[in-house]
């Protein structure tokens, strides 16, 4: 008689902590995913700002290709960013700096360099990320300001 009564509840709270495990481990990977999101975004953006404080010009090659930081002596660029379907690339294809993160899937949707119209060597940085997993956008902004001395456009 006893065992009639206990084995239901015993089964009622082993699916109740099944459902709550499953549920603990879905919440786990939307925020490891977000969290990658925003730190891939965070580092692909820290390197196009690092190239850009160490531009004397930041230039849009062709559509969509943005190149900066240039050699001393030629002036050649030696950074170019653009996006590739959806990554964002340095300089050739093969070399990505955003997909490398696997738990988020995030692929960038949108990046451009603006110069500013009213104030000369000030540029507006914007990139727009998506994590496929949880399909959550990312977006990053930000102006830099190219010092005189470095030249300008």
């Amino acid at each position: 008689m006893e065992l009639a009564v206990s084995l239901p509840v015993f089964v009622l709270l082993l699916t109740f902590l099944s459902f709550a495990l499953a549920w603990s481990w879905r919440s786990y990977q939307q925020e490891i995913a977000d969290a990658e999101l925003r730190q891939e975004m965070q580092i692909a953006a820290a390197r196009i700002v690092e190239s850009a404080l160490s531009s004397s010009r930041i230039r849009e090659r062709q559509r969509g290709v943005y190149e900066m930081r240039q050699d001393a002596k030629s002036g050649e660029a030696l950074d170019r960013y653009w996006r590739s379907d959806t990554q964002l690339v340095l300089n050739a294809v093969t070399a990505p700096i955003t997909g490398s993160f696997v738990g988020a899937g995030v692929q960038i949707t949108a990046f451009s360099i603006v110069e500013d119209a009213r104030y000369p060597r000030l540029y507006h940085i914007t990139m727009t990320g998506v994590s496929m997993v949880t399909g959550r956008t990312c977006r990053l902004e930000t102006s830099v300001y190219l010092r005189e001395d470095m030249g300008g456009s």
